[in-house]
């Protein structure tokens, strides 16, 4: 039976739950108003604790994502695609917006997975989860009612709208909509969506938009037929320059991405619930039937007492600033930079406006000086009205001061201050803290948090959240009156001031102080830089390949047709599973009926042995390739630079990797030829050559470091091929006598094996049968057994100590260690046998950002870093210096962490990245 994984779209349920509130357990609908003795309004969070019980209990899910929209403040590319996105949306009502915190507390106690990706919304981050589980065979179920979503809808996935009790498979979007799910987003971008502000075709309803996709197939068929369209006031709106700019930004938001960084499916577990933790929370929301039916659970004499969730240290709250000064004349910001430079501190924060990060103008700093108000300076806000901003001279003593490294600066998100101030001229100097990165490290499962929740979190300090503020369509506070931002973004900054003083003694309880000061402060600031500088493209030759791509496509399809027959549509599921089972009569032993139809999924198709599957297959990957990176990255070319700037993340992934967006530069393909000639296309700047400098294996030489194993230490000691030496234990052969294919086995044993992977896993990285990969797993472990007693000694301290460690100190909580259920716990040990090495090795790539970016700096060279990717440093350089650099990049990357086997870096010099 195919797994199933079950998505929630998380404010979509609590939107319902607030605007529909209902009783679930009769199914009546009724309006409810609940709230605390004190008068907080509880009214969404029962009905959504409730919604979620039922879910369980109709569903006993096995694999749950529970998804959120970002709140960190991030712009989405969305927003910054079109500034009127989501424009009109009225703000989140208060009563609503002061239960926003709990929602996800509630996910968490009922032990399921819960998500949320900075910059990214949630419909996006369910489109990749549908995707990455249909591509491993498995049934998705998505608890939602939002039209946006239905273009998932097909083969192996349904929505659920369960306040309607509806389920929707293809043939009921059909009626719904009047079109199929994957013309929905044509469909939407003729409509337009009011409540999205997306604009569509001026005139153009659903049924004429159903009608025009059915009798020309797509929208792209549409624009170049330009039909007439009648009782339209304009008559071919397909030929209208403004009519057409419209239909096509709207085509472009209403697309979903499916590409978005999210966690591996197999730790999207659900585990049991935190009993304790709900306790606390149903008591502390007075949710009587909520807090008998934990008791319940509890085991006898237990139910008495309530233990506060770990998250739950003991912070005073306490009142929040509402004194803020907004200042603009010359004579106070130079008090202001005086009083900062008696008292040798101060906190400081900015605002931006909503465009992408370098393009990005600031909208205000904020300033927090010991014993003073907070201090606003209004720089660019946009209402008729605005202060207008004081003259760049009158700023000098502030930025002279920012300048000064015996100032001590408190920010939260220091690499977002950094850079605001680079684009100005501005180095900010002696940064001592950075909120952001100290509260991720305190609890890595609270990624992102923005001012207002560290503010509260560390500092008890309650203020409402940012779409409060500047509403909820908004990030930026630019077009927000003055007198409304300065109150909360100068509580915010005023509030960094206690909670730098508490975050020593934070640190050193955690074993965190050296991982936070030495590498996390630091890597900040370089990151700020390195965002900053960018990396060419080369436009026209991914303008070249997705032509030739294009044209690869047709000449797939055509063969495609060919040996079917006959045509249809290859993205359809239904139309191919017809096509394959039903008119080629190909076997469907093994293979699965979901409700549309058979199962295309490509493991299925990898099963299947007739002439049209190689190029179904090609036909996929290169069009998913087409899309995300060909088409995708020529428009973010930034025009002031012309180069194109990501944004990296340290707060995201609990390993301490680092991630990065718009675009996601980490998830670019390298083992395909077409993934290769998509790194050709990022090139040097004219007269310089890149310089890649790469960790060889870094993962499995921490495992060697780690449990001492003798064979697998010689090995890199040796330089001997690792693979190579496991297979030759495996197979008990000579090294020499290794065959190619037995290589390829050991290779997936070694990175299988070593984090945890099951015997199911390893079967299906190998395509053999469970039995056969059992048995590497045995003789493995057999000529291992130092590895093998290590993992069991990594679960044992995790499940001791609640989590797991990295070298260097990095703490990671995982939850699930003493679970019941088989499948949680497994997920479990295998995140706290990974973490280890994971972790330790994206530690070791930032001390190694850092040491390179020294040694540049110390020699004088004319050097850029560009990119970190994994485990891999790019560079740009002068070409006659490129070999000398090379050499010192490799000896300070080898030699940056002492192992007990030696690291090894491999440099590439080249035009382009792909022949670095």
């Amino acid at each position: 039976m195919a797994e199933r994984l079950y998505i929630v779209d998380g404010h979509g349920y609590i939107f319902r739950a607030h605007y529909g509130l209902m009783n679930i357990s009769r199914g009546e609908r009724r309006e409810v108003r609940l709230s605390t003795a004190e008068g907080m309004p509880t009214g969404a969070l029962y009905v959504f604790s409730r919604m979620l019980l039922r879910l369980e209990e109709d569903t006993s899910p096995k694999r749950m994502a529970v998804v959120f929209d970002d709140k960190s403040g991030k712009k989405t590319f969305r927003a910054e695609m079109y500034a009127d996105y989501k424009a009109h949306r009225k703000d989140t009502p208060e009563e609503l917006q002061v239960q926003m915190e709990y929602f996800p507390k509630i996910v968490r106690g009922l032990g399921w997975p819960c998500l949320a990706v900075p910059g990214v919304e949630a419909d996006d981050v369910i489109a990749t989860l549908v995707s990455e589980a249909r591509q491993k065979g498995w049934e998705v179920v998505i608890y939602s009612a939002d039209k946006d979503i239905m273009q998932l809808i097909g083969d192996g996935v349904t929505m659920i709208d369960a306040l309607h009790q509806k389920t929707y498979t293809r043939e009921e979007v059909i009626k719904k909509m009047g079109v199929p799910p994957e013309k929905i987003p044509d469909f939407l971008a003729l409509v337009g969506d009011t409540s999205d502000n997306i604009p569509g075709i001026k005139g153009v309803g659903d049924k004429t938009a159903a009608g025009l996709l059915e009798k020309y197939g797509t929208l792209e068929n549409l624009i170049s037929s330009n039909p007439v369209v009648p009782r339209l006031s304009v008559k071919q709106p397909f030929g209208d320059p403004e009519q057409l700019a419209r239909v096509n930004i709207s085509r472009q938001l209403v697309e979903l991405k499916r590409d978005v960084e999210v966690p591996p499916l197999e730790e999207l577990v659900v585990g049991e619930w935190d009993l304790p933790g709900l306790l606390q929370l149903f008591t502390e929301l007075e949710f009587n039937l909520l807090v008998e039916k934990v008791k319940m659970k509890m085991p006898p004499g237990e139910d008495m007492v309530v233990v506060p969730a770990p998250e739950a240290a003991p912070i005073e709250t306490v009142e929040a600033r509402q004194d803020t000064r907004v200042i603009v004349r010359a004579d106070a910001i130079a008090e202001l930079a005086e009083a900062a430079d008696k008292a040798g501190k101060m906190a400081i924060t900015v605002e931006l406006d909503p465009e992408r990060v370098e393009r990005a103008r600031m909208v205000a700093v904020v300033v927090a000086v010991p014993g003073l108000a907070p201090a606003y300076i209004p720089l660019g806000h946009r209402y008729i009205g605005a202060p207008a901003p004081p003259p760049a001279a009158d700023l000098l003593p502030l930025h002279r001061v920012l300048e000064d490294p015996t100032v001590a600066k408190i920010c939260h998100d220091a690499k977002r201050v950094v850079r605001a101030f680079l684009d100005v001229g501005v180095e900010v100097a002696g940064i001592i803290d950075d909120t952001m990165l100290a509260g991720f490290l305190l609890d890595p499962t609270q990624e992102s948090e923005p001012g207002e929740a560290i503010a509260q979190r560390l500092g008890g300090v309650v203020l409402p959240a940012r779409a409060t503020i500047a509403g909820r369509a908004k990030t930026s506070l630019e077009t927000v009156e003055v007198e409304r931002a300065a109150p909360w973004a100068g509580a915010i900054t005023h509030s960094l001031l206690a909670i730098s003083d508490s975050l020593p003694n934070r640190l050193q309880a955690g074993g965190l102080a050296a991982l936070y000061r030495e590498i996390e402060l630091p890597v900040a600031t370089l990151l700020a830089r390195v965002e900053r500088i960018g990396i060419h493209i080369d436009a026209a030759h991914f303008k070249k390949l997705s032509t030739e791509v294009s044209s690869r496509l047709e000449g797939l399809e055509r063969k495609i047709y060919e040996i079917a027959g006959t045509e249809f549509n290859i993205g359809s599921p239904k139309q191919l599973g017809e096509l394959l089972f039903e008119k080629l009569g190909l076997a469907t032993k093994g293979v699965r009926r979901t409700k549309t139809g058979w199962s295309t999924e490509a493991d299925t198709l990898e099963q299947l042995d007739h002439p049209i599957i190689a190029p179904i297959m090609e036909h996929r990957e290169i069009s998913k390739l087409k899309g995300t990176y060909l088409d995708a990255l020529p428009p973010l070319v930034s025009p002031k630079t012309g180069r194109v700037h990501t944004t990296f993340n340290q707060v995201v992934a609990e390993t301490g990797r680092i991630s990065s967006q718009d675009p996601n530069l980490q998830n670019i393909p390298i083992r395909s030829d077409l993934g290769m000639e998509i790194r050709r296309g990022f090139v040097a700047a004219p007269g310089h050559v890149l310089i890649a400098a790469d960790y060889s294996q870094i993962e499995l030489r921490i495992l060697a470091h780690l449990s001492g194993d003798p064979v697998l230490s010689m090995a890199f000691r040796d330089r001997i091929d690792v693979h190579t030496q496991t297979a030759a234990e495996v197979f008990s052969v000579a090294r020499d006598q290794v065959t190619p294919e037995q290589r390829r086995i050991a290779k997936a044993v070694n990175y299988g094996l070593s984090y945890g992977q099951s015997d199911f896993g390893l079967a299906r990285a190998l395509d053999v049968p469970r039995t056969q990969a059992a048995e590497y797993s045995r003789r493995y472990f057999q000529r291992f057994p130092t590895i093998h007693k290590f993992m069991d000694e990594i679960v044992a301290v995790a499940r001791a100590q609640g989590g797991a460690r990295t070298v260097l100190g990095r703490w990671r909580p995982i939850t699930n260690l003493m679970s019941k259920s088989p499948a949680a716990r497994h997920a479990a040990e295998r995140v706290a046998q990974n973490t280890p090495m994971q972790g330790t090795g994206a530690d070791i790539i930032k001390l190694a950002m850092l040491r390179t970016h020294e040694r540049i700096l110390k020699e004088g060279w004319p050097v850029k870093m560009l990119l970190t990717v994994h485990d891999e440093l790019v560079f740009e350089a002068p070409p006659d210096i490129a070999e000398t650099v090379g050499a010192a990049l490799k000896d300070e990357m080898e030699n940056v962490y002492k192992l007990d086997v030696p690291l090894e870096v491999d440099i590439g010099i080249g035009e382009n990245w792909a022949d670095a």
